[in-house]
């Protein structure tokens, strides 16, 4: 294994960081997680229109690690779904760090859709997601590629992403995206 999980999370999480969560993503999880982190942001009195931004982006990435989560049999849980998350207040920005682990057969079809995306000026960024709203097809997981196209728009930023591999079978997808 070359990947470390406590490592990678020691180095993410900082005096800038107002929330952080590591574990189970299931569905009841994914609203606590969410709830909590309104909270936090109302407490700190964001403009609506940033408060929205954030929330919005927050929720894909959410519901990303919740569909799209794996757990290595090594890990020592006893669920299916983990993911961490960490939202940080950088000043003049907010940084949101996600990692999940995904099976190593994964990567090229995530890889090539970041990348993709990251090419998208934002009006490209803004017709690819019509064009995928309106195309009505959907993958075995129920989205149709429009949570991480949704990410970018909403972001208006590139998505900062890393594959770190864990072992043979999976790597852990780490991505950050500035708001």
């Amino acid at each position: 294994m070359n990947f470390n999980l406590d490592q990678w999370y020691d180095d993410k999480i900082d005096e800038d960081a107002i929330f952080d969560y590591r574990g189970r993503v299931e569905d009841e999880d994914v609203t606590s997680i969410l709830s909590s982190i309104e909270e936090i942001l109302k407490r700190k009195d964001e403009s609506p229109k940033l408060f929205k931004k954030i929330f919005n982006v927050l929720i894909e990435l959410v519901q990303n690690l919740h569909h799209h989560g794996e757990v290595p049999s090594d890990l020592g849980v006893d669920y299916s779904k983990y993911g961490v998350l960490i939202l940080r207040d950088e000043g003049m920005q907010y940084r949101i760090s996600v990692g999940n682990f995904i099976k190593i057969d994964g990567l090229k079809l995530i890889r090539d859709r970041i990348d993709q995306i990251n090419t998208l000026s934002s009006e490209e960024t803004r017709s690819l997601y019509r064009l995928i709203l309106n195309n009505e097809e959907f993958s075995e997981k129920g989205g149709g590629g429009l949570g991480i196209v949704d990410i970018a728009r909403k972001s208006g930023n590139n998505m900062e992403y890393q594959f770190l591999e864990y072992s043979p079978d999976y790597l852990f997808l780490s991505i950050d995206v500035i708001i």
